[in-house]
């Protein structure tokens, strides 16, 4: 026979959340608002920032096709896209023809507003938009560069960013300000 004291216990088990349950809680919000911060409200995240790491890996790119296949290299850079360029002729000679490699377009959200061939290492250069900028950096055989500085600003112009091309080593970073 059951006593009716276990009964009494048994229907009265406390009812809510375990710790365990709590914790997995707070971890999947934990992980959404992580998620909702990071996201910047641009397209794709087309920001000055990630147009300016896109153009660095571009002219890395640029530089290392010129190393391996002896030829120069050329990465033309425009307001809105980026195209890859190699001369038909291999070795240390200056290029009379360009052959296509590839393209890639600037997300919205972010612009090329100028280059310059000046290298500016530190920031406070002064820039003004050039609609129509066509600027190229040629990488030789050596891995040495044209170098030079190219512009990059979101919609705002509030987060602005750099590129800087260094001509004896054709190393490339991307920097923030101008």
């Amino acid at each position: 026979m059951t006593n009716v004291g276990d009964m009494a216990h048994r229907a009265r088990r406390p009812r809510g959340f375990t710790l365990v349950e709590l914790m997995v809680v707070v971890a999947i919000i934990g992980v959404l608002a992580g998620l909702m911060i990071g996201m910047n409200g641009t397209a794709y995240g087309a920001s000055a920032t990630s147009v300016s790491d896109q153009l660095t890996s571009a002219l890395g790119v640029a530089k290392l096709r010129a190393i391996s296949t002896r030829r120069t290299t050329r990465l033309e850079i425009r307001s809105r896209s980026a195209t890859l360029w190699q001369s038909a002729q291999t070795g240390m000679v200056a290029p009379t023809s360009w052959q296509f490699c590839q393209s890639f377009t600037i997300p919205g959200g972010a612009t090329v507003w100028d280059g310059s061939t000046t290298v500016y290492a530190s920031p406070g250069a002064t820039v003004s938009q050039n609609p129509a900028v066509d600027f190229a950096v040629d990488f030789r055989a050596d891995g040495s560069s044209t170098g030079g500085t190219i512009f990059v600003t979101d919609a705002a112009n509030a987060h602005p960013a750099r590129v800087v091309v260094y001509r004896a080593t054709g190393t490339s970073y991307a920097r923030p300000q101008w």
